[in-house]
């Protein structure tokens, strides 16, 4: 079963990517593409953005590896990404870029709150 979650997350990394945009640009548009609560089994509410190993599904979705949203009661939230990356892949270099994209995502989300009208 594919969750909606993978299909934004992939359309989302690909349509930056397409753009010509930076890595940690694409990363920030791939996380606000997912930064929303959804309803989940049993009434459940989850947001993608804030599930375990997400970073490595970007990663995974930029560079064209497997990934996975799946459910898991053990979780937090009741589910969590699983992607199939290189050892090399969600690496140091990388943790930094997806911190920029967070930095990013904040100062977006901060002068949406300013903004008049």
């Amino acid at each position: 079963m594919v969750l909606i979650p993978e299909e934004i997350l992939l359309s989302a990394a690909r349509m930056a990517m397409l753009d010509g945009l930076s890595p940690a640009q694409t990363m920030a548009v791939v996380f606000r593409a997912i930064d929303h609560e959804f309803a989940g089994a049993g009434g459940r509410r989850f947001n993608p953005a804030r599930t375990a190993g997400v970073g490595a599904a970007i990663y995974a979705a930029m560079f064209g590896y497997p990934l996975r949203f799946v459910i898991d009661p053990a979780a937090r939230g009741g589910h969590r990404w699983e992607s199939e990356i290189p050892a090399h892949g969600y690496s140091q270099p990388f943790q930094s870029l997806f911190i920029e994209a967070m930095l990013l995502v904040d100062t977006h989300r901060r002068r949406r709150q300013t903004a008049p009208g």
